[in-house]
């Protein structure tokens, strides 16, 4: 089996954005960030060892002489494994634990379990943004804002695992993607945890929509640009009477953002944030 390229790259708090930016639009598949004492991302991605890896750690080079690249080779069958030594259990709220498939018969009773395969990054829920937005979900369902007929659109869905969580709930919707790989992924985890026809998935963003269609859970967890630019378009797929869930923004950041959505008319949002991350929740809109 082919080696790996591991790519460690160490970015200043103030690049984490242009860093994930770039990174999103340049690598296949995902990453993992990791925050130090000092404040300092390091962001790991493993890639095959290709001309096209190479062009990503000089591209992080070329563009920020504060960030330090390093680049080692892993093994990937040892790589692979190593999910099964390290993976644990996710529990967001009193509502999900997410497990990969090999846990799955020590899933903790009480609890809604969401299986995610692992792979090279699209979330299996240990990323700050994404345990805030599985905690948002629950605490939505916990006080009957989200019903079990209820429609959804998971934006940025990468596995699934907020569209997941919504199905398992009840509800029924749409995850959408840009990544064709992240979309490939959902798939899996859609079979995984046999939600079957409550999840429709797709690559694209919110032009692959009807122009009216709307729903009554609207999840969006991607970059606070993005959805600062995208306000306008993500307000108009909120039901009336729906609920808004934004995630991927720095605690910095987030001021802006509600900037972004108040002007479009909507109140103060509800705020829930962990470690560095912020998300931004609007209940019962209209």
């Amino acid at each position: 089996m082919k080696d790996l390229l591991q790519i460690k790259a160490s970015a200043p708090r103030a690049l984490i954005d242009d860093v994930t930016l770039y990174l999103t639009e340049n690598t296949p598949h995902g990453w993992q960030e990791d925050l130090t004492p000092d404040g300092t991302v390091v962001f790991t991605i493993y890639l095959e060892n290709t001309t096209a890896a190479e062009a990503i750690v000089q591209g992080l080079a070329a563009q920020w002489s504060e960030v330090d690249v390093a680049r080692d080779t892993v093994e990937n069958q040892e790589w692979a494994l190593a999910w099964r030594e390290f993976f644990t259990p996710v529990h967001a709220g009193n509502v999900f634990t997410v497990l990969p498939p090999w846990l799955a018969a020590e899933a903790p009773t009480g609890r809604i379990s969401i299986l995610i395969e692992p792979k090279t990054a699209f979330g299996t829920g240990h990323h700050g943004t994404t345990a805030l937005c599985l905690t948002a979900l629950a605490g939505l369902s916990q006080g009957g804002i989200v019903k079990d007929t209820g429609t959804f659109l998971d934006l940025g869905t990468g596995s699934g695992i907020l569209g997941l969580g919504c199905c398992l709930l009840g509800l029924h919707g749409i995850g959408l993607d840009i990544d064709p790989l992240a979309i490939e992924n959902a798939v899996e985890n859609k079979i995984l945890n046999k939600v079957g026809d409550a999840f429709s998935l797709d690559v694209g963003s919110l032009d692959t929509l009807p122009l009216d269609q709307t729903f009554d859970l609207v999840l969006a967890n991607i970059l606070a640009g993005p959805l600062k630019s995208m306000a306008p378009a993500l307000v108009k797929r909120v039901a009336p009477g729906g609920s808004l869930v934004l995630s991927g923004i720095l605690n910095e950041q987030a001021d802006a953002v509600v900037e972004a959505y108040t002007t479009q008319g909507l109140p103060e949002p509800g705020r829930e944030s962990q470690g560095e991350w912020t998300a931004l929740i609007w209940e019962r809109l209209g």
